[in-house]
């Protein structure tokens, strides 16, 4: 006679991977994230719809420079559809909190295919457009670039911050 519980439930390729993912966030471990990266995954910014960062090795990277910019992130449990999870986490860039939505897809053998984050507030969004797009022309284009980078974004991102203080008063 058995005096074992009941057979735990079976977890998917996706579950177990959703699970890591969530993991290698709150440690800012990017090479865990890229093991968990199908080959021509595509990553979609919560920033822009012009661009776009396709393949294993682009989007590790990117992690890279995320992890970099990001503090202190806290993620929530998933949600899943068919071959889709999604969690919330919380993190703060540059000492201004705020909370996003990571959508992502997977294939059948639990590798992720596809990314999409949704992100707010948009103080806390313009802040990460000041730091993180820097990173990346610096790394992708080289310094001078991410220099104009800088200088382009830095403004949106005071301006937005000084909005999100006293607009509330005039509502």
């Amino acid at each position: 006679m058995s005096v074992a519980g009941p057979a735990a439930p079976p977890t998917s390729p996706a579950s177990a991977a959703i699970a890591e993912l969530r993991s290698a966030a709150e440690r800012g471990d990017a090479d865990a994230v890229a093991a968990l990266l199908a080959p021509g995954v595509v990553f979609h910014s919560p920033m822009t719809t012009r661009a776009r960062f396709e393949g294993k090795a682009e989007v590790a990277a990117l992690h890279r420079d995320i992890f970099a910019v990001l503090e202190v992130l806290d993620t929530t449990d998933p949600l899943e559809l068919g071959d889709t999870r999604a969690f919330t986490f919380r993190a703060r860039v540059r000492g201004v909190e705020g909370e996003a939505v990571l959508l992502a897809r997977f294939d059948d053998q639990g590798q992720i295919v596809e990314i999409t984050i949704f992100a707010r507030p948009l103080p806390t969004l313009a802040t990460l457009f000041a730091a993180l797009p820097p990173r990346v022309s610096a790394r992708r284009r080289g310094r001078m670039r991410g220099a104009i980078a800088a200088i382009l974004t830095r403004p949106l991102a005071v301006v937005l911050r000084t909005a999100d203080r006293f607009v509330p008063w005039f509502l």
